[in-house]
């Protein structure tokens, strides 16, 4: 990452925002319509106009929430436990989709 770029998690600028360190105007960008937005994006040297190409790379995902028990043993299985994850939900769709029909 360039040096003059910084990353925080959105728990870090919620905890910024509280101690009074963020220096964004949020009143005021909360009050800024959407010709005013697109206003602002057009007129950003550094603002790059999303294409259907990046659009089609976009992945969604959703979060799970598993208990420690679960976690530990996933962890366990000597893989990434997300791809282990994956692989079980995707077994118990094709599963139902089997049993359903659909």
């Amino acid at each position: 990452m360039p040096e003059n770029i910084v990353s925080y998690t959105s728990e870090e600028l919620a905890a910024m925002e509280v101690r009074g360190e963020s220096r964004t105007d949020w009143q005021r960008v909360k009050a800024m319509t959407d010709a005013e937005i697109d206003a602002a994006i057009a007129s950003d040297p550094d603002a790059e106009e999303i294409t259907d190409e990046d659009w089609e790379r976009v992945t969604m995902t959703v979060p799970v929430q598993l208990d420690a028990e679960m976690m530990t043993w996933l962890k366990s299985q000597g893989e990434d436990y997300q791809a282990h994850i994956q692989r079980l939900v995707r077994q118990e769709m094709q599963r139902k989709r089997g049993s359903y029909g659909v």
